[in-house]
């Protein structure tokens, strides 16, 4: 479950940005996700196997989640290493923005979304962190 939660949150960073400067190789990442709904904010940590066909083609291991959600991102700006987005997300009422920065070896983002499920306003910001630890272990 864990590496679906950050599967779905890089789905949230456009490939485009991903295939320019993901470095492959064993990648830890952080993830913090805070809501007024929350008790308290929800943190993971993770690390993953970033292999050269995949850093070649994001959609490769992104796309699984991707397939699975009905969000479309639209991207607003980008530069050389980052990137922001609009994102919408119609059967789970879902709507927000997001930004990213990737320089190949580390990667931050900050993603707000709101929505409204059963009737219920909701609110949420997650912030997450990657880095490159070195080659794949396994």
């Amino acid at each position: 479950m864990p590496k679906r939660i950050v599967a779905a949150l890089l789905c949230a960073i456009p490939a485009s940005l991903l295939a320019q400067s993901l470095e492959p190789g064993e990648w830890e990442f952080n993830s913090t996700t805070s809501s007024p709904s929350l008790s308290k904010p929800h943190s993971l940590t993770i690390k993953q196997c970033v292999k050269k066909e995949d850093a070649d083609n994001p959609e490769r291991w992104m796309g699984r989640q991707a397939e699975k959600r009905d969000c479309k991102f639209t991207q607003k700006k980008s530069g050389a290493d980052t990137i922001s987005w609009q994102v919408s997300c119609p059967k789970s009422n879902m709507r927000g923005s997001g930004t990213a920065r990737i320089d190949g070896r580390s990667l931050e983002s900050d993603m707000q979304m709101s929505g409204n499920v059963q009737g219920r306003s909701f609110e949420m910001r997650t912030r997450m962190t990657g880095r490159r630890l070195g080659p794949c272990k396994s």
